[in-house]
């Protein structure tokens, strides 16, 4: 039983011992004194039973109370991924159960910076967005680099599900790769999601 089971148990059986109290120094006060005891006594021994069949029978009428149920509204996830490689394009595809509008994403450098920023204004079920080679540079070259090791951003989506504009957030990695072309030397930026 729950703790309201409890309190309403509880609560029955205070009203019910005032109300046999209250009820035998009444009975006690009206008797004439020349009554026999044992009477009195086994009167109100049925009327005592009387009142706790009473009081359980209450207690069976009575549902226990639970907390009204508050509908979980289930918010769609973004699935996210990136398709293509580089030098090829590469686009950022966003995949929910539902439709939704992407309005706009951020490159966000690691250190949570808003570097660049892009209006989408797309929207259904599945968004692909082409990745801006362009931008994805800028995030690169942003600190002096000695190395060529990845380097961590994110894409920041601003997205409206079911009405409410929310932000997802989409760990990537940028990582420097090469290709020969006869006697030159191509560099391009693979971007990757984060693992």
């Amino acid at each position: 039983m729950g703790k309201d089971s409890v309190a309403i148990g509880a609560l029955l059986g205070a009203i019910a011992g005032a109300a046999l109290g209250r009820y035998v120094e009444k009975l006690w006060a009206s008797e004439p004194p020349g009554d026999d005891f044992g009477e009195r006594l086994a009167r109100l021994e049925r009327e005592i039973e009387e009142l706790e069949s009473f009081q359980r029978r209450s207690k069976a009428s009575i549902r226990p109370t639970s907390r009204p149920q508050v509908p979980r509204i289930e918010r769609p996830r973004l699935i996210p991924e990136v398709r293509g490689k580089s030098p090829e394009q590469q686009y950022l595809v966003l995949t929910a159960d539902r439709n939704f509008q992407l309005n706009r994403i951020d490159y966000v450098s690691n250190q949570g910076k808003t570097v660049i920023s892009e209006d989408v204004e797309k929207s259904g079920r599945r968004i692909e967005v082409p990745i801006n080679e362009r931008k994805v540079s800028r995030i690169w070259y942003l600190f002096g680099r000695q190395d060529e090791a990845p380097t961590q951003f994110q894409f920041r989506c601003h997205v409206n599900l079911d009405g409410v504009a929310t932000e997802s957030v989409v760990p990537a990695v940028i990582r420097q790769r090469y290709m020969r072309i006869g006697e030159a030397r191509t560099l391009f930026r693979n971007v990757t999601l984060a693992p």
